[in-house]
């Protein structure tokens, strides 16, 4: 009889891939998933270390569910912790959690079979070289997919754990990535979302980033191509040719700012001026200008004083991104910004997130209004929350709720947007699209 295994994922894109690599590895090995943790021989934990509360989420997840058993001898699950938790602290975790019995870090994922029959309460939290490639992931999101290009990063943001617990940047073949890509729109996936923690250093021999980017294009036949994350100071225009050239690279783009202050990103070691960063909005919007912009911003970090902070506002004001990612500064052991002294109070980062949630969300809610009675082509994705309506996504990455509808998931719709709420909004089918 073969084990089974449940497992919660917390975080970015990438773990939630890193998840479908686990289930192929431990599938090909035998093991079968459950959809109820209390029906599981182990539960699996891929955990993210990049906000404290992130962190503080999934420990508090662990400690839970190792206090439903308290002898695993006398039936309860297996407990692993696998992700950028389990590399940050190691060993550590098991001497201070007593029902964690395995802690695997996100290099180290083929070793969970034998890790996991051996029984035996370990940490394994090493960096290696190689990837994943040839494992066959076993994929929960049809008929949308993630192939990772790269792992890991170099840039060592201030702020940022991330090289940390991921490790220096290492780039998947070209090849590899494209006969994964043209297998999976053989398969009918029709999004395809390439993944590394800056996509736009990928390089593997003579091929760079916006080499990958065409021939994935040409690879994904009618499946949408998208790109996450993109780091502004490696963003060139050799990629925006290829976007531009190509039809079915989505036209959307998240670009990563954290500052509108040159001082704070010079401390956060960002590389690039907000001028420079500007240089290149304008000059996408040049190139596309139906272009959908978000962005992820930082606010309270140490040293930002409320000039700083105004400058911020007043380049969301200036760019007026579609949608934005906002988050009060948290800090994370190990990196330079923990050691900072002029620390920002609590209460105001988060008074200053809130005015920027706002602020924001009047610039979202003010240009998704301008959609209505667009007539915008969206990818159905499957069923929403309420049981009468679908879900689906625009070339732009925009939520769309289709009401009374009954698309299979894969489906490219021609839809007229009636009405938006910030950054969901609601469509009526004007007629099904082949592909």
């Amino acid at each position: 009889m073969s084990m089974t295994y449940y497992m919660d994922v917390y975080g970015c894109q990438m773990n939630v891939h890193d998840s479908e690599i686990i289930a192929g590895i431990l599938e090909a090995d035998g093991f079968t998933n459950v959809d109820n943790p209390e029906l599981a021989d182990i539960i699996l934990l891929v955990s993210c270390a990049v906000r404290e509360h992130a962190e503080t989420r999934v420990l508090g997840r662990v400690c839970q569910l190792g206090g439903k058993w308290q002898d695993r001898k006398q039936g309860g699950p297996l407990l692993v912790l696998c992700g950028c938790v389990a590399q940050e602290h190691g060993q550590d975790l098991l001497d201070r959690i007593q029902k964690l019995d395995l802690v695997v870090g996100p290099d180290c994922y083929k070793d969970l079979p034998g890790l996991i029959h051996n029984s035996t309460r370990q940490a394994l939290a090493e960096f290696r070289e190689g990837d994943y490639t040839g494992i066959d992931a076993v994929r929960k999101r049809f008929p949308g997919a993630f192939v990772t290009i790269m792992r890991g990063c170099n840039n060592f943001c201030s702020y940022c754990i991330v090289p940390y617990v991921r490790g220096r940047e290492r780039s998947r073949s070209a090849d590899s990535i494209i006969e994964e890509i043209r297998d999976l729109s053989e398969k009918g996936y029709r999004e395809i979302t390439l993944l590394g923690q800056n996509v736009n250093s990928y390089h593997d021999l003579d091929t760079s980033f916006p080499d990958l980017l065409d021939q994935a294009s040409d690879a994904a036949g009618s499946a949408w191509i998208r790109f996450v994350t993109s780091h502004p100071r490696d963003f060139n225009i050799e990629t925006v040719e290829v976007m531009v050239s190509k039809d079915n690279i989505c036209n959307h783009l998240h670009l990563p700012v954290q500052s509108g202050s040159d001082g704070i990103l010079h401390m956060m070691n960002r590389g690039y001026t907000v001028d420079e960063y500007l240089e290149k909005i304008r000059m996408l919007r040049n190139a596309i200008p139906e272009i959908v912009l978000t962005t992820d911003i930082i606010t309270g970090f140490p040293g930002e004083s409320e000039e700083d902070f105004q400058k911020t506002v007043s380049l969301l004001d200036e760019i007026k991104y579609d949608n934005a990612f906002l988050f009060k500064y948290s800090e994370r052991t190990g990196t330079s910004a923990a050691d900072l002294c002029d620390v920002v109070p609590e209460e105001l980062r988060l008074k200053r997130l809130n005015y920027l949630q706002e602020f924001q969300r009047g610039i979202t809610v003010e240009k998704s209004g301008k959609l209505k009675t667009r007539i915008l082509s969206v990818l159905v994705t499957g069923n929403a929350k309420r049981p009468d309506q679908q879900a689906a996504r625009t070339r732009g990455n925009r939520m769309v709720i289709l009401q009374g509808t009954d698309y299979e998931p894969g489906t490219f719709v021609d839809v007229r947007i009636t009405r938006a709420d910030g950054w969901t909004h609601f469509g009526e089918p004007v007629g099904a699209k082949d592909i």
